[in-house]
């Protein structure tokens, strides 16, 4: 058994939670050649070859959103103020706000097990009840409604998150979702004064690609687990993936391991993966596997709760209680 943040027998957390800010950087360095070589490909293939360049450029869109994950966490740069520089931009082409997904997220982390747990994206999980439902689910239809309304507000000067998060961090918000509403007016003015495809090649069909990329990315990390205890070993999932996808969801793959130590940079979850993998409750060998369940789930109507009951005896709060109650006393 173990606890959000313990550090076992012959795990030297100090040395793997040190940030190596080049690591992260040569991500960047590979998204943004990607990135032009896949824009350079849209602009000069002829006729209707330029659409799988295209599709592709959705599925990075939706791999830079990992990495603004990372990011948020601060895990990428060890200057904070790095991680947001380069983390806004990351998230643009999906409309997804830094500060308002760091603000919300970190609560998760803390609230993960509990009646007040909440995601930052809002997917309507309980309204994931058939094979209807999914397709709504995947094109975050409830997430991008609030979206809009954020950009709208936020706009007119108003501060979306006042109730929510600090006046700093509100208006950090509030900036993000402007630099939205300018980049959605500059597109719209691209193709309104230069009318062209190019708008459609570069980013709207990119964004119909990298919005169900980056949901079903998301979508296994508690799904099906049980996530009525707070003990990471138990409502979380760790799916084992080859290279390119650990790659790809910048090891999103192994989320028991992020939950347990979200301070690790993500480049050392499969170092951690092998010192807890055998505790691991909700481990699947592939991609394939879960999915392959969770779509069976969906028919039978199943999909809610924890497909199998997970064999702990200790939650995360029990040892946690054992280990520091009477120092805390």
């Amino acid at each position: 058994m173990i606890f959000v943040g313990q550090e076992l027998h012959g795990l030297n957390l100090r040395e793997l939670a040190k940030v190596r800010s080049r690591n992260f950087q040569a991500k960047v360095v590979v998204v943004l050649f990607v990135t032009a070589s896949l824009v350079t490909m849209i602009l000069l293939l002829p006729g209707f070859w330029w659409i799988l360049p295209s599709l592709l450029l959705g599925l990075v869109y939706a791999h830079a959103v990992e990495l603004q994950h990372q990011c948020l966490h601060n895990t990428a740069y060890r200057s904070k103020r790095w991680n947001r520089l380069v983390g806004v931009p990351l998230g643009l082409p999906l409309l997804v706000s830094f500060s308002d997904y760091q603000n919300s997220h970190l609560n998760h982390h803390r609230l993960l097990g509990t009646p007040e747990d909440k995601e930052f994206f809002n997917y309507g999980y309980r309204n994931l009840t058939s094979l209807r439902a999914f397709i709504p689910h995947v094109f975050m239809v409830n997430h991008y409604y609030d979206v809009l309304g954020y950009i709208a507000r936020s706009s007119f000067g108003q501060l979306v998150r006042a109730g929510d998060a600090t006046p700093k961090m509100a208006r950090r918000i509030r900036f993000e979702y402007q630099l939205m509403a300018i980049f959605l007016l500059g597109m719209a003015a691209v193709t309104i004064i230069w009318p062209s495809t190019l708008v459609l090649k570069l980013w709207v069909i990119p964004f119909l690609v990298g919005v169900p990329g980056h949901a079903l990315i998301e979508l296994p990390e508690h799904m099906g687990c049980n996530t009525a205890v707070p003990d990471v070993l138990g409502n979380t999932r760790t799916i084992r993936a080859n290279k390119l996808l650990v790659w790809f969801m910048n090891g999103n793959n192994y989320h028991v391991e992020h939950h347990w130590l979200p301070g690790v940079p993500n480049d050392k979850f499969p170092v951690l993966h092998t010192h807890v993998s055998k505790q691991i409750q909700y481990l699947e060998t592939s991609y394939w596997s879960f999915y392959s369940q969770f779509f069976k789930h969906l028919r039978r109507k199943t999909v809610h709760g924890a497909w199998r009951e997970p064999q702990l005896n200790v939650t995360v709060a029990d040892a946690y209680e054992q280990t520091y109650g009477d120092k805390n006393k």
